[in-house]
């Protein structure tokens, strides 16, 4: 018999992972650093982080995961491991066995299911299941909403999932390789074509935390530090979110054909449901500001947005 049932969500943000046995959670950064001459790996999460803002620490910054999937076996092994240590408090022993229940996109492929698998077994896990991300969170969502069927939106770092669940199953659903790297991609590139300034990926990610918005009235300004494409030099600028609102407008409506779709696609029963019980936003990208409204309008639907929307999958996996 295992001594810990443990649950992971494997994120290319960060990697969460609860215990079952006292409810605790906890989640790092999704990075590790690694010595540019020894080519070893020298930190993981924020001491990754701090190690790679540090001059002359000599560390590259390596994203083991991507869109879900293991891309760096070692990377992912230090970051799953120094969470492993966290959860158990240091305790575990050769003699200590675990299960493991890990999120994994609805649209994931079995051979990259079978890396994960791998890793976990050879970090000691005894079994290793894998649940789709969307019935995780519905999980949570259907408790904080009280209903029992719905769609769940997960807008995550590199890769959305949407579904329609009812009854524990996936009614209809996808992934998208189109989240919030995306939407700060494409505000990077409004700003690059609008004043010929190239934004740092950071400064992107700033404007898109708080400028971005889907209010059209909203009269927010940022300030933000970019280089002119033509000059070399770096300006300050400031943007204000009506300026983006067209361009993120352009970008959710995308989702919103999605979820049309998946609507259309399933019995006519259940989408009377759905329609009555709406749509249920989670993941990072959930945060965007007037999303739920947005929805609402373009879809008809009600749109909710949880309380903790970065933390539902490994709620989810949890209260399982």
């Amino acid at each position: 018999m295992a001594n810990y049932e443990l649950v992971f969500d494997l994120g290319s943000a960060y990697v969460s992972a609860g215990s079952k046995k006292d409810g605790f959670t906890d989640k790092i950064p999704s990075v590790v650093a690694v010595s540019t001459e020894s080519k070893q790996i020298v930190g993981v999460g924020v001491e990754a982080i701090r190690l790679g803002n540090t001059v002359g620490s000599g560390v590259k910054l390596t994203h083991p995961i991507l869109e879900g999937a293991v891309i760096d076996t070692e990377g992912a092994k230090a970051l799953i491991s120094a969470l492993l240590n966290r959860l158990v408090n240091y305790k575990m022993s050769a003699f200590s066995r675990y299960n493991v229940t890990c999120a994994v996109p609805c649209g994931m492929i079995s051979s990259d299911k079978n890396t994960i698998e791998t890793l976990f077994l050879g970090l000691g896990a005894k079994q290793v299941n894998f649940l789709e991300t969307p019935i995780a969170d519905s999980v949570y969502l259907f408790n904080e909403f009280r209903t029992r069927q719905g769609i769940v939106v997960d807008i995550g770092y590199d890769c959305t999932d949407l579904a329609i669940v009812s009854a524990n199953q996936i009614a209809a659903g996808c992934t998208l390789y189109y989240s919030g790297k995306n939407l700060t991609e494409v505000i990077s590139d409004r700003i690059r074509s609008k004043y010929m300034i190239q934004l740092s990926r950071d400064a992107a990610e700033y404007l898109k935390l708080n400028c971005a918005s889907l209010y059209p009235n909203d009269s927010t300004v940022v300030g933000v530090s970019g280089t002119n494409t033509q000059t070399g030099v770096v300006e300050q600028i400031n943007v204000s979110s009506k300026e983006l609102y067209d361009t993120v407008v352009e970008f959710v409506r995308k989702y919103a054909q999605i979820i049309r779709s998946l609507v259309d696609s399933v019995r006519s029963d259940l989408a009377t449901l759905v329609h009555s019980d709406g749509v249920m936003l989670c993941g990072g990208g959930a945060r965007l500001a007037g999303l739920d409204m947005f929805l609402q309008s373009e879809l008809g639907l009600p749109v909710y947005v949880a309380s903790y929307p970065e933390d539902v999958t490994i709620k989810g996996l949890l209260a399982l």
